[in-house]
């Protein structure tokens, strides 16, 4: 049977109920937030951001029980420094976080399942969603949930508010509540607000209702055949290799590839925007640190490629330029009011966001380090997450397209050549 029939009939089965939330607590910090720290405004980055959660999800086959009580306690502990994250929005439309101390609800979950069903998962779909927090609005910051499974393992999801904080942020305020978890004393971030500028940009909708449907799919791409891609992007460079690394070897890869698939869908040749995100913290001009915490991204593109100019030394070469030209930008507000004209021009937009090399593989909270760490894609849209490998043999990603586009793209022969079996 045709893959997109299939895709369309499994989404009307009836999704098996593998979760029972056996306890509920709201954890607060544990000492109170100063008076001079209770507003906590947005920034201009944080404007942009969507008003949506990031749920990030550490799965655990040495899980001890015994540690729940000393989770909570450390939360707390941690919630101290990460006081705007314990705090509300008073309203959806609010420049500021209220840091009132109200605190972070932690649910405990039941899962009746072993957790190898979800480590040999290969797309996210609902039967994850169950091992995420539900409750979640827009005037919650932050979210957790401890799954128990029948296995004796564990998945500890915490999400975060896309508003306050980006995937560094998020993945340091995990790193800092495992560090006290195992009784360590990690060091405090930082937090620096970044004005909004007085220029208008345009309203826009990221997030409206959204009438397509979309597939997603995980696929595992181990580091020999990304060593032959380098080789291969690298001798069409002739004179002057390109000297790609991993991550821009696998997005040029990528989008080429689902530009393909919009484009064999179609019939016709479309203009497509790479979009993709950079850390701002890598930035020594900036004055962040690693630590820093909140919004500190921000998307430099391609635009307006299609398919019969893709070449990927190319688009390498082109995203190499956007982020030079990116850091010789003065006003942080000049980079966002490009990059939101550039998402409303009406060509379909691909949206890469790489996690390589980021500790997310090594937040231990006395357990050992996770088997496997997913980010769950909740927006709609066309979007691609890479994240290194729990054993560091590759890069796993996640993709996320239209279902018709996902039935071209995961056969594409030049994709398949660098993918390996989960």
């Amino acid at each position: 049977m045709n893959k997109v029939i299939m895709t369309k009939l499994q989404r009307f089965e009836k999704i098996r109920q593998l979760h029972t939330i056996i306890s509920q607590e709201t954890i607060k910090p544990l000492s109170p937030t100063p008076p001079h720290l209770k507003i906590h405004k947005l920034s201009l980055i944080d404007y942009f951001a969507h008003h949506t959660h990031m749920p990030l999800i550490f799965f655990y086959q040495n899980y001890k029980i015994s540690d729940t009580n000393i989770l909570k306690k450390s939360l707390s502990q941690c919630l101290t420094q990460y006081y705007p994250f314990a705090g509300r929005f008073q309203s959806p439309s609010a420049d500021h976080i209220a840091c009132n101390d109200e605190g972070v609800k932690f649910l405990e979950a039941s899962i009746d399942s072993p957790l190898d069903y979800f480590l040999l998962k290969k797309e996210q779909d609902k039967t994850l969603d169950q091992l995420i927090p539900n409750g979640l609005d827009n005037h919650n910051m932050m979210e957790i949930q401890l799954n128990h499974f029948t296995c004796g393992g564990a998945a500890l999801t915490v999400s975060v508010s896309h508003k306050i904080a980006d995937g560094v942020t998020t993945l340091n305020l995990c790193n800092h509540w495992a560090a006290l978890t195992r009784g360590e004393s990690p060091v405090n971030p930082s937090f620096v607000f970044l004005p909004k500028s007085n220029f208008n940009i345009p309203d826009y909708q990221v997030m409206g209702t959204c009438k397509v449907e979309y597939a997603n799919r995980i696929f595992k791409f181990p580091n020999s055949k990304l060593n032959e891609l380098k080789k291969t992007i690298d001798a069409m460079g002739g004179i002057t290799p390109v000297n790609p690394t991993r991550v821009e070897s696998l997005t040029s890869l990528l989008f080429k590839c689902a530009v393909g698939a919009a484009t064999t869908k179609s019939g016709c040749l479309h203009p497509s925007n790479l979009f993709q995100a950079v850390n701002l913290r890598n930035k020594d001009s900036k004055g962040f640190t690693k630590l820093t915490a909140g919004n500190l991204s921000v998307m430099v593109f391609v635009e307006k490629m299609d398919s019969g100019q893709i070449e990927l030394d190319q688009v390498i070469t082109s995203l190499r330029k956007e982020i030079v030209e990116q850091r010789d930008v003065k006003e942080l507000s000049e980079v966002l009011e490009k990059s939101v004209l550039v998402f409303m021009n009406g060509c379909p937009n691909y949206t890469f966001t790489s996690l390589c090399r980021l500790p997310y593989n090594q937040v231990d909270f006395g357990w050992g380090k996770p088997d496997r760490v997913m980010l769950r894609v909740v927006h709609p849209g066309s979007y691609f997450i890479l994240m290194d490998t729990a054993c560091g043999d590759g890069i796993e990603v996640t993709v996320q397209l239209e279902e018709d586009e996902m039935a071209i793209f995961e056969n594409d022969k030049e994709l398949l050549a660098y993918v390996q079996d989960i």
